[in-house]
């Protein structure tokens, strides 16, 4: 009866591993699986995946040819949902059935918010519309030329490449594969273009909801307006499933592109590269670059990109500091001019697809007059975070705050307020291979988690702070430390409670998790 009423949309979903393993052996599919384990188109495409194998089962393994291979963390049964009525048609069911409801769209989450063991999947990929608004009037009377709706199931890849045609750009992630909408612009949402004009959800003009009693709302500036500012930051699958969402677009940048790695002869001097590097970050910020960097052994990767950048002063920029550094061997240096954002993303930021890894991150948001006034602290915690390494690991910060980011206001936006101070948000990661234990894998759980503690020297006595969405799932205090303040998460549970109070959407270490068992299966009263 439920599946007519959902045109027949129901799917059962199988970890990605499954067809490698025991009575579920399948050599072709085996043979596929292995083939694209680590390709995240792929991987986005399978209704049981996770972009990072760890949140699927671990006694399923393309590694392993395991009898024990069972359901793990995968949901028991999914809806393929296309339509907004196939949304409605199960939450009602869900909540009429007391069923654990997790909402997927790529599974791109580091925190494992999108699947749950024994539970009923709302998969949305496949909601791809796409519409332009070729002149948007906000409810606030704000003329909006060239706003566009994306719907639940679009990846920033697709909508780039759309936008591209039109000469036009969004503020989007770095990868392709992410969706646009979901939990990645619910909790904020950082990329390359995020100095240039503020994070993602900066740009969001309304949502299309539909909430836990099935009922399809606007949430907007002006309409139920306190659930459109708890959807601007507070993160994904916890206050309403959001249908679509209305973006501004820009007129897309040309990009001047630096790419490229050096290396020191010994660790004394990687140091003093380390730290002059933090101390040229200020400048190279106000001059209007944004990109990442990354440490490992003795080599300094870098991946910059400086929208409608001056090519001249950016080769002088390099230049110079190759001059001044003629120790360093450089492996690969690039400077490159694209005459759109959606070319530079293509051929740069996409050239090494990633996925089925296993990972977990820590995280935390540096604020920009640390960076400024105290650089060689910020260098020395960083050298210490790289001497910490282990295998599998890495660390990496990226430029990707103050600008704009730190220019908007943050009164209509329920993101963590210390994106609107930080210039860095930096990261942790580390990697395991399927062979490891439980035991090895819960010390590596532990370091992880220290390795969170070891930043946090650089917050000075004041609030420590990390970004939801690439954060360590065992965070202390996460309340504070991914919200921003106790009072801040109190007032998210107000809204919450109001539009979900029974719970419904619930995942790890969204707001309202508290009230819940360790397995989010049972209310703790």
């Amino acid at each position: 009866m439920f599946n007519k009423s959902i045109d027949r949309r129901l799917v059962l979903p199988r970890p990605s591993a499954a067809v490698c393993n025991g009575n579920t052996y399948d050599v072709n599919a085996c043979t596929v699986a292995t083939t694209k384990w680590f390709d995240p188109v792929w991987r986005s495409d399978q209704i049981g995946a996770m972009q990072h194998h760890q949140w699927e089962n671990s006694s399923c393994s393309i590694s392993i040819n395991s009898m024990k291979c069972n359901q793990g963390a995968v949901p028991v049964v999914a809806v393929n949902a296309t339509l907004p009525e196939h949304v409605q048609a199960t939450i009602r069911f869900a909540a009429k059935y007391n069923l654990r409801l997790v909402i997927k769209n790529t599974g791109h989450d580091y925190l494992g918010r999108s699947t749950a063991a024994g539970s009923l999947l709302l998969w949305l990929h496949y909601m791809k519309n796409m519409t332009m608004i070729k002149q948007y009037t906000s409810c606030t009377s704000e003329n909006v030329t060239n706003a566009a709706r994306l719907y639940a199931g679009v990846q920033w890849g697709e909508a780039y490449q759309r936008l591209d045609k039109l000469n036009l750009t969004a503020i989007g992630g770095v990868s392709a594969t992410v969706g646009a909408v979901g939990g990645f612009l619910q909790g904020g949402g950082h990329g390359p273009l995020t100095r240039w004009k503020g994070l993602a959800v900066d740009q969001v003009l309304e949502y299309d909801v539909i909430t836990a009693n099935g009922q399809r709302l606007t949430a907007n500036a002006c309409e139920n307006s306190d659930l459109f500012w708890a959807l601007k930051g507070a993160g994904g699958g916890t206050f309403a499933v959001v249908i679509s969402a209305v973006l501004r677009t820009f007129p897309t940048p040309y990009i001047v592109a630096v790419t490229g790695t050096v290396s020191a002869p010994n660790e004394t001097r990687f140091a003093e590269i380390t730290t002059n590097f933090i101390r040229a970050l200020p400048s190279l910020a106000d001059a209007g670059w944004s990109g990442y960097f990354s440490f490992s052994n003795l080599e300094l990767a870098v991946l910059f990109n400086i929208p409608n950048g001056n090519l001249n002063e950016v080769n002088d920029t390099w230049m110079r500091f190759l001059t001044d550094n003629s120790d360093l061997r450089v492996p690969y240096m690039n400077i490159t001019v694209f005459p759109s954002f959606y070319q530079y993303s293509t051929i740069v930021l996409n050239q090494y697809p990633y996925g089925g890894y296993n990972v977990l991150y820590s995280s935390r948001l540096i604020s920009e007059s640390v960076v400024r006034n105290e650089p060689d602290k910020v260098a020395e915690v960083f050298m210490q975070m790289k001497a910490n390494s282990t295998a599998y690991s890495g660390f990496a910060a990226f430029l990707v705050a103050g600008g704009q980011v730190s220019n908007i206001s943050g009164i209509n936006s329920s993101v963590n307020p210390a994106w609107r101070t930080a210039l860095l948000h930096v990261v942790y990661s580390q990697g395991w291979l399927d062979t490891m234990s439980e035991v090895e894998k819960n010390e590596l759980a532990m370091q992880v988690s220290d390795r969170g503690e070891i930043l946090n020297r650089l917050a000075f006595n004041s609030q420590i702070n990390s970004y939801a969405n690439e954060a360590d799932p065992n965070e202390p205090n996460w309340q504070e430390r991914f919200y921003g303040s106790k009072q801040i998460y109190n007032q998210l549970k107000l809204i919450k409670d109001t539009f979900d109070p029974d719970g419904l959407f619930i995942c790890k270490n969204c707001i309202g998790s508290d009230d819940w068992t360790t397995d989010l299966n049972c209310p703790k009263t």
